[in-house]
């Protein structure tokens, strides 16, 4: 090869060399100004948060009042003692410091974080609610601390009259069971969640914002120092203004605490709910700093059975309370009218069977049935009008269906039909000695004293069908703009005038008569109505029920009251009912 052609060639290999770097520089050129300036903001942010560690700030949940703006929950300072896993792994002697400020023993603090761990460098709460002195000596001293710090986080506190924890709920840090459910809501583990009644109802109100507070952290990720980087403040949750008035619910507790029952004092017009209890219940707060396993074990096993909510979970016979479902139908259907008479000696025979009534009443028309409770009397009329026509008017009064209160877990009751009586005792398996005892609120009937609140209110209104409710009003913090809540309203249109005023007749006998069995309610000045009931129980002695409300147009409030094992109707719950409502009224015109 001539020296001109090597030279030709070399020639060549510079400028391919050259052009090749040329590419490349010009490459280089184009990714750098990407990284620089067009993709700047990503990678700076990305840049960012590999040097910050971001730590959550609970949001205050939003405050809750009674109707006359007393607060029943409310938020108190807490201080939190939380540790670094990763850090305090490498200072073992934190452990003992924390020991001795505090006197809980270090084993205990560990299995605290080792419950309450979410990541290596996240931070973990050891110990709850510390005292000034120790929340002080960490904070002049933190660096004798390395890998643990206190942290503020507000608490719920809740008024120290009433002790209604079924009704106004609890809070709770979320259990490792529920944090499925809750992930996919934006939840983590350790955060703060309503548990039972108005804090589980209405945690979308009520739960607020989370804040942040970011620090910086090396490499792996270990904070660098205890000041913030930055920080986003939490947004505190919704004010709720509930129809509660807590004067009125903390005498009703007062009134039911050596008895197992419920008791409802409610605005029949339009639902708003004044005194909602069920007894025994429960203190909220001992849920706050947490339970240990033998507190826990000592709630559960209580015979009393404090955590049951018997307002709308208790489903129990409703006794003679449910004698004006009958009266309803054979009423509308024509089987009976007002005059018409039936005789009761005190008992009844079918099929060779004898069902009782509580006394020999003899000749009885309606409203005397009503108001002496009389058992035989309804017996017939259920014979001659049939569990069909029966079972829809109890349907029709919304019987077997839930009244939409604003309390988690309610209960619908059951009303029995005829397809119901096939699938318990099988096809043509029953008989007609059944109805008589469903009749007269026994047998296969159940309600929630919530249930028999709604009816009550039905028969003071010539069948409007309110929706129950505790919530009133609520107060959003973006705004500070107050709503007012609106609920469903439905009215029955298939019962005539006529009905509901024999119905109302007999109910008024029956409290403001001499004779009548619910007498011992009566609060003179109110124009009393109602009706007691009796209802047997095959696990002891039986329970009492009445239901009854003012007619008074500036007064228009029902109240029920069961009492388990409360013998009979008129002996407890008349008297307590009237005592409700007398001091309801004078409480108003104060």
């Amino acid at each position: 090869m001539s020296q001109e052609v090597k030279n030709r060639i070399g020639a060549y290999r510079i400028i391919t060399l050259l052009v090749f770097a040329v590419v490349l520089f010009l490459i280089l050129i184009m990714r750098f100004y990407d990284l620089q300036i067009v993709n700047h903001a990503i990678y700076r942010n990305q840049a960012i948060g590999n040097m910050l560690n971001r730590v959550d700030i609970a949001a205050p949940r939003g405050l809750v009042y009674d109707r006359n703006g007393k607060k029943l929950i409310y938020n108190v300072p807490c201080y939190n003692i939380v540790v670094y896993p990763d850090i305090i792994r490498q200072n073992p002697e934190t452990w003992e410091k924390l020991e001795t400020i505090t006197g809980v023993p270090a084993a205990q603090l560990r299995r605290s974080m080792q419950r309450n761990q979410i990541g290596a460098y996240r931070p973990a709460v050891v110990l709850r609610n510390i005292d000034f002195k120790v929340n002080t000596r960490i904070n002049e001293d933190i660096q004798e601390f390395p890998g643990a710090e206190v942290v503020f986080s507000p608490i719920r506190a809740y008024a120290p009259e009433i002790k209604s924890g079924n009704i106004l709920g609890y809070t709770a840090q979320i259990r490792q069971r529920d944090i499925q459910q809750y992930r996919q809501m934006g939840y983590k583990l350790g955060d703060i969640i309503g548990y039972d009644g108005i804090e589980k109802q209405y945690e979308d109100l009520l739960k607020g914002t989370r804040g942040y507070r970011y620090k910086q952290v090396n490499a792996v990720g270990q904070p660098l120092s205890d000041q913030a980087y930055e920080q986003i403040n939490p947004v505190p949750g919704n004010a709720l203004f509930l129809t509660l008035d807590h004067r009125m619910q903390a005498y009703t507790e007062t009134l039911l605490a050596n008895h197992n029952g419920a008791a409802i004092l409610m605005n029949y017009e339009n639902g708003e709910i004044i005194a909602c209890v069920t007894s025994p219940s429960y203190d909220p707060l001992i849920f706050v700093d947490g339970l240990t396993q033998a507190e826990w074990d000592s709630i559960v096993q209580d015979k009393r059975v404090p955590l049951f909510n018997r307002v709308i979970r208790g489903q129990y016979p409703p006794g003679s309370i449910y004698k004006m479902v009958g009266a309803i139908a054979g009423l509308e259907k024509k089987i009976i009218n007002p005059t018409v008479e039936y005789e009761c000696t005190g008992v009844y025979t079918l099929g060779g069977r004898n069902y009782k009534c509580s006394h020999v009443h003899g000749m009885e028309n309606l409203n005397d049935a009503i108001a002496h409770s009389c058992n035989v009397y309804f017996y017939n009329v259920i014979l001659d009008l049939g569990i069909d026509d029966w079972s829809n008017y109890a349907r029709i009064m919304t019987f077997g269906e839930v009244t939409g209160i604003d309390l988690p877990g309610e209960l619908a009751g059951i009303n029995p039909d005829r397809d119901f009586l096939d699938r318990q005792y099988g096809r043509r398996k029953w008989w007609r000695g059944t109805w008589l005892n469903m009749v007269i609120g026994q047998g296969d009937v159940l309600v929630t004293p919530m249930q028999v609140a709604r009816y009550t209110g039905i028969l003071a209104t010539n069948g409007k069908i309110i929706t129950p409710h505790l919530l009133k009003s609520v107060q959003y913090t973006e705004d500070m703009r107050k709503e007012e809540i609106e609920y469903p309203v439905n009215h029955i249109t298939n019962i005539s005038d006529a009905t509901w005023k024999e119905i109302q007749s007999g109910m008024r006998n029956a409290v403001q008569s001499s004779w009548g069995t619910g007498r011992t309610a009566n609060v003179p000045g109110l124009d009393m109505y109602g009706k007691t009931g009796t209802a047997q129980n095959p696990h002891g002695e039986s329970h009492g029920w009445f239901m009854g409300y003012s007619a008074r147009k500036d007064f228009p409030y029902a109240v029920v009251v069961f009492i388990e094992h409360g013998s009979s109707g008129s002996e407890t719950a008349a008297p307590f009912a009237g005592q409700m409502l007398r001091t309801y009224y004078h409480m108003r015109r104060q």
